[in-house]
């Protein structure tokens, strides 16, 4: 069972990776196709009703174009105050 802080950082990524895909113009067919996954697993974890795994960031990051830490610096847009510090 997901913790209640927990289920909200899957809702915030879920947004930010939301933002990320439609700041690219793709759609979650060709998104889906980019990173050979299913379009509703990209509902899913645009509606923060999955946890994504390592590898799925990886591809999800090819697929946009850009880093794999852009996806994990989703609290930008919530809170400036970091999640976790990935300087360390």
């Amino acid at each position: 069972m997901v913790s209640e802080t927990d289920r909200e950082h899957l809702i915030q990524f879920g947004k930010h990776l939301k933002s990320l895909r439609l700041s690219k113009k793709l759609s979650f067919r060709k998104m889906a196709l980019l990173c050979n996954l299913d379009y509703a697993d990209i509902k899913h974890f645009e509606s923060g009703k999955v946890n994504v795994t390592l590898l799925t960031i990886l591809q999800l990051a090819k697929a946009l174009e850009i880093e794999p830490k852009e996806l994990l610096d989703f609290r930008k847009d919530h809170d400036k105050s970091p999640l976790i510090n990935l300087s360390e």
